[in-house]
């Protein structure tokens, strides 16, 4: 299949559905199907139904860092937001929410990872390349990340063993 904005969105979506046992909030994001040509009659009922012009591709239903969601558009190549989304993106930033524009599926999940970080300066991608083993995760060691939450993560094999 050719590099596009649909290819970028499947493979964030096969990251975020890999990552999901031990980064649990992926599990609820999802895709917003709002663009595409359709039928005259097809797109009046979608309107009908409540499709807006402007509303971001992907939302990530998780309150973060003071925010109440997150919204992205996914853009490609040199496709930039119209202005209906740039609007419907400031009315969501007004509202509470953060969103951001991904001009692909590693930049979308940089945002993704900055938005879920467990704590300051701690890259999830700790998370995602940790040892796992048993359904347990091996965590990152003390002297590479002294201040890691992993000692926190319900995930941590330690904590696991604590609840045995």
């Amino acid at each position: 299949m050719k590099a596009s904005e649909t290819t970028e969105q499947i493979k964030l979506f096969t990251w975020a559905r890999q990552q999901a046992e031990y980064i649990p909030e992926l599990a609820l994001m999802y895709h917003v199907p709002n663009e595409g040509k359709r039928k005259q009659t097809t797109g009046q009922i979608m309107k009908a139904e409540g499709m807006k012009a402007g509303v971001p591709d992907i939302c990530l239903p998780v309150a973060r860092k003071g925010y109440n969601a997150l919204y992205i558009e996914m853009k490609f190549g040199n496709n930039r937001p119209t202005k209906a989304q740039r609007e419907y993106m400031a009315a969501l930033q007004e509202a509470g929410n953060m969103a951001k524009v991904a001009y692909s599926a590693e930049q979308a999940r940089e945002i993704i990872r900055n938005y879920l970080a467990r704590a300051e300066g701690f890259d999830l991608v700790n998370c995602e390349e940790a040892l796992k083993m048993f359904g347990a995760c091996e965590g990152v060691p003390e002297e590479v990340f002294p201040a890691s939450p992993c000692r926190k993560c319900e995930l941590y094999k330690e904590n696991k063993k604590k609840g045995e």
